[in-house]
């Protein structure tokens, strides 16, 4: 059963977060409900319940995460030859030549600045609520968390983004907002991640399971001090979550996808769905899947040749994660790769329970084998990285040197996270992104590195600058 949590009063919680996306528009009237809204525990909850269901925005991991953190890269393709008009926005991903009118860069920065305004709503107003400590605290931190994970993603995607940290109820609130430098976007996300470490629970009761706990907000805050390159900040942050012994490796590698719980010991954190036609299913796995694989949807992004090789022989992840071919509904073979880790057979297109994981503890034990690496490559590395081969039934690494293990773990990040969004972050962090690509016959320049700002935000807002190259 899913986490109550994050389903309940559905009629409450849209209206909410429409209030809340739309405050650069809101009449008088629409701003008194609110001011009147904000009052009670459960008021916070189901506005901490709002700026979780940002999460599933298709800006977010509901469509543009995926665009530009799998297809930018060698793991998957469009899978479309013919580019029409109508894809032209989705070739741009294939092709490295975008255009700031392209709508899915643009839902990225839109959902993201959303679920920013959710939280800021909860933190401008929830310090003068009159509701008990323990609550509280917890809104906070999870408010805060999340606010984090937003700006983790903008500061990586886009570079120096505005830094807005209190609710905007003007309608020019947001009209002259300049790029704030990276650094002070980070010192807000690491600021807000230990405030939440220090806040949310280590765990929660059955009825609030799949709330953000305290090891995710560790998890995070390390990936953050790896992708700043304070390694031996980040091993240290890391190995609280290893040393507190909540988490660990399932025995089965699909078991951490399964549908039946809404968690499990390996994850730290997800998106959750629910399906039952209430507009909380998920529609990931099925434009996944290829068109006749017995499942209600066509496949928009096959795994490419690449990806399909990447995987050494015996490698237990694959067979699950993507499959060779089909049998379409005639019964005529298809030889067409797809992408099935996510995929719940019988569910209806946009309406699957299958969650998508943002944290969990093989990241934790590849990052720490990572981090530790970049300090002095060590023994222990090497344990955390061979402890993810031998759940995937493979040998233990061949890795010798720090330059040997830095590849060892590209690579092993690439099939332990395969379709999961992580591999342009992974190389753009490595600053090996363009030679990887370009190695591989795909047109990428440095400038990639980062996305661009989409037009419509420079034409509302001309203090906004366009990244360089672009």
């Amino acid at each position: 059963m899913k986490a109550k949590h994050l389903f309940i009063t559905l009629v409450s919680l849209f209206s909410l977060a429409s209030c809340n996306d739309q405050f650069l528009s809101l009449t008088p009237e629409t701003d008194r409900n609110t001011v009147n809204f904000y009052k009670t525990a459960a008021d916070f909850n189901n506005a901490v319940v709002g700026t979780y269901n940002a999460l599933k925005l298709s800006g977010v991991y509901g469509t543009s995460l995926y665009w530009m953190g799998e297809v930018s890269t060698d793991n998957t393709d469009y899978g479309v030859t013919t580019r029409q008009a109508v894809n032209v926005d989705n070739f741009q991903f294939v092709d490295h030549t975008y255009t700031s009118l392209n709508d899915i860069i643009y839902a990225a920065w839109r959902d993201h600045y959303r679920g920013i305004s959710r939280a800021n709503a909860i933190l401008t107003r929830i310090e003068g609520a009159t509701i008990a400590d323990n609550l509280k605290n917890q809104y906070k931190g999870e408010a805060q968390f999340l606010r984090a994970l937003f700006y983790f993603d903008l500061v990586r995607l886009f570079g120096d983004v505005p830094l807005v940290t209190t609710e905007i109820t003007t309608p020019d609130g947001a009209s002259s907002l300049t790029r704030t430098p990276v650094e002070e976007v980070y010192k807000l996300i690491i600021s807000d991640l230990q405030s939440a470490e220090q806040t949310l629970p280590v765990t929660y009761g059955t009825a609030d399971v799949g709330r953000v706990p305290q090891g995710a907000a560790k998890a995070l805050l390390g990936k953050v001090y790896l992708t700043r390159k304070d390694w031996a900040t980040a091993a240290a942050k890391l190995n609280e979550v290893i040393t507190s012994a909540r988490y660990q490796l399932l025995p089965k590698y699909a078991d951490v996808f399964g549908f039946a719980s809404p968690t499990n010991a390996e994850i730290l954190f997800n998106v959750q769905y629910k399906s039952g036609n209430t507009g909380q299913g998920s529609g990931f796995g099925p434009v996944q899947a290829s068109e006749g694989a017995r499942i209600t949807g066509g496949s928009m992004r096959y795994p490419t040749a690449d990806m399909d090789a990447a995987y050494e022989t015996g490698d237990l992840r694959k067979s699950f994660s993507m499959k060779p071919s089909y049998t379409d509904a005639t019964g005529q073979f298809v030889n067409q790769r797809y992408v099935s880790k996510y995929v719940q057979f019988g569910a209806l297109a946009s309406d699957s329970d299958i969650d998508f994981p943002v944290l969990r503890y093989a990241d934790v034990l590849l990052m720490y084998a990572e981090a530790l690496n970049e300090v002095s490559f060590n023994p222990e590395a090497v344990t955390s990285l061979n402890q993810v081969r031998k759940r995937a039934g493979l040998a233990d690494t061949k890795a010798s040197d720090q330059a040997s293990f830095r590849l060892a773990i590209e690579q092993e990040r690439r099939v332990e996270f395969a379709f999961e969004n992580q591999r342009w972050f992974d190389l753009v962090r490595t600053g090996r992104y363009a030679a990887v690509m370009n190695a591989k016959g795909l047109k990428v320049q440095d400038f990639h590195n980062l996305y661009l700002i989409p037009q419509r935000e420079i034409d509302l807002n001309k203090s906004l600058s366009q990244n360089p190259g672009y």
